[in-house]
C-alpha cells in the first residue's frame, strides 16, 4: 500500500515554494546591501565627474539640495577626553551647538595619538573651529580646522543608524527562513519519505520549523544592529541551535503521545449506530465506501438506509485487528481523513446548517485524530490480507468492539 506518488507531490510543492521565496528573499538582500553601502560610502554624496568620484563631497548650500547632501553645523568645544584602547584611542568631544543652548556629547575612535596637535583631537584642544557633518540624522564626519584650505583634520565616525538597511535585510531574512524550511521538506520527502511514512514525521517538521524561526531571529538581528554580516550570524547561529530542541521536541511527541492515543480497549456497541469511517483493501474488501460505517452489538458493515433497519451489509469476513496506530501518508485517504467529524444525519445537518445561518459564531464540533485499525483477514474471501478500517478517536474503541463481535459470530 506504500506508494511514492504522493511524496513526489509533496516534494515538488515544496520545491515550487521553496524556489518563489528564495528567488524574491535574493534582490531583496541585495537591495539592502546596496543601501548600507549608499549610507555607509556616502556614495550618494560625493561629486563625481566624468563617471568618477573627485574625493569631495556634496554639503547642502547654494550648489547642493536635500536630500543628498551633507548637512553642516558649526559648533563650540566645551571639553575634551580621551581613552587608551588596545587598537585605537576613544575620543569623546562635549559639544554646545549652533543655537547654543543644547549641548551633546560625540564619542569617536582615532588610530592618531592624543598628542598629536594636527589630529582632530589636538586641534579642538587647541580652540580651532570644528564641524559636524550630517548624513541622515547620523554624524558621519567631524572637522576641525579652517573650512577653506588644506589645513584641516577629518575623521569619519562609525555611528549608523541603518534605515534604508533594516526593512529590506528583515523581510529578506525571514523569506529565507521560510524558503529554506520547504527546501529541506522538498529533499527529505524525496529522499526518506517512503521509509518514514507517518503523517507529521518529525525529521522534517523540525527543521522547517527551525529556519522559520531563524528567519525570524535574523530579522530582529536587522532591527537591533543593522549590518549585513550580524543578520548573517544571528540567522545561522539560530539555524543551528534552534534544531536541536525542536528535534527532541517533536521526537517525544511521536514517541509518547502517539502511542498513548493508539492505546484503544474494545467497547461493545449497545445499537447500530452510523460512524464516520471508511474500510480499505483488495479485493472483495475494497468497498469503497461513500457513506458512514455502521457497527452494532454483533456486527459491523454498511447500508444505504440512514436509519440502518433494512440492507445492513456486513463485512465479508472475520477480522483480527493487529495493531491501532495514526495515519500514514500512504494509506488510502478513505481511512486517514485529517478533520474527522462526528456523523451527523440528514435531520441534523440541515438543523446544523440553520443554526450557522443565523448564529456564525456558535459552537463548532471538534474535529477528532482519525485512527487506523490494521486488520487481518482470518476466514473467507481475501483470507490473510490486511484490511485497513479507519474512525475518529472517540469511535474506534466501538469500532473494535464490532469487530469482535463480527468475529466471533462468523466463527
Amino acid at each position: 500500500m506504500r506508494s511514492g506518488v504522493g511524496d513526489f507531490v509533496r516534494a515538488g510543492v515544496c520545491l515550487l515554494l521553496a524556489v518563489v521565496l528564495l528567488g524574491a528573499a535574493w534582490p531583496l538582500w541585495q537591495t539592502a546591501q546596496q543601501a548600507r553601502q549608499d549610507d555607509v560610502d556616502f556614495s550618494k554624496v560625493a561629486v563625481v565627474e566624468n563617471g568618477h568620484r573627485t574625493g569631495q563631497l556634496k554639503v547642502c548650500g547654494a550648489l547642493h539640495r536635500k536630500p543628498y547632501c551633507l548637512q553642516r553645523e558649526r559648533v563650540t568645544v566645551r571639553d575634551a577626553a580621551y581613552s587608551l584602547k588596545r587598537s585605537s584611542t576613544k575620543y569623546t568631544l562635549e559639544l554646545t551647538r549652533a543655537d547654543h543652548r543644547r549641548t551633546m556629547e560625540l564619542a569617536y575612535s582615532d588610530h592618531r595619538s592624543h598628542d598629536e596637535r594636527d589630529s582632530v583631537y589636538g586641534r579642538a584642544r587647541a580652540g580651532e573651529p570644528v564641524t559636524l557633518f550630517w548624513w541622515r540624522d547620523s554624524v558621519r564626519m567631524i572637522q576641525a580646522g579652517k573650512d577653506s584650505g588644506d589645513d584641516r583634520s577629518v575623521v569619519h565616525t562609525s555611528h549608523y543608524p541603518g534605515r534604508l538597511f533594516t526593512a529590506p535585510a528583515a523581510l529578506a531574512s525571514v523569506l529565507w527562513g521560510l524558503g529554506l524550511g520547504p527546501l529541506w521538506a522538498a529533499m527529505w520527502l524525496l529522499l526518506r519519505g517512503r521509509r518514514n511514512p507517518q503523517t507529521m514525521a518529525w525529521q522534517w517538521l523540525a527543521p522547517v520549523l527551525a529556519l522559520a524561526a531563524a528567519g525570524g531571529v535574523g530579522a530582529m538581528a536587522a532591527l537591533i544592529e543593522p549590518r549585513p554580516g550580524a543578520v548573517v550570524l544571528s540567522f545561522a547561529v539560530a539555524a543551528v541551535a534552534l534544531p536541536v530542541p525542536a528535534l527532541l521536541g517533536l521526537r517525544r511527541w511521536t514517541r509518547t503521545r502517539l502511542p498513548r492515543m493508539c492505546d484503544v480497549e474494545p467497547v461493545q456497541p449497545v445499537e447500530v449506530h452510523p460512524v464516520d469511517g471508511g474500510v480499505s483493501g483488495a479485493g472483495p474488501w475494497k468497498l469503497g465506501i461513500k457513506g458512514p460505517l455502521y457497527v452494532g452489538p454483533e456486527v459491523i458493515g454498511t447500508t444505504p438506509d440512514p436509519a440502518a433497519k433494512v440492507a445492513l451489509k456486513p463485512l465479508p469476513g472475520p477480522l483480527r485487528v493487529i495493531t491501532v496506530r495514526p495515519p500514514y501518508r500512504s494509506d488510502p485517504r478513505a481511512v486517514r481523513r485529517y478533520s474527522i467529524q462526528p456523523y451527523l444525519d440528514e435531520e441534523a445537518r440541515a438543523r446544523r446548517a440553520e443554526q450557522e445561518r443565523w448564529y456564525t459564531r456558535g459552537p463548532q464540533s471538534r474535529p477528532t485524530h482519525p485512527l487506523v485499525a490494521v486488520c487481518e483477514v482470518l476466514d473467507g474471501p481475501g483470507r490473510g490480507s490486511q484490511v485497513l478500517i479507519g474512525a475518529p478517536e472517540q469511535d474506534m474503541p466501538e469500532v473494535l468492539g464490532a469487530i469482535a463481535a463480527h468475529a466471533r459470530q462468523w466463527r
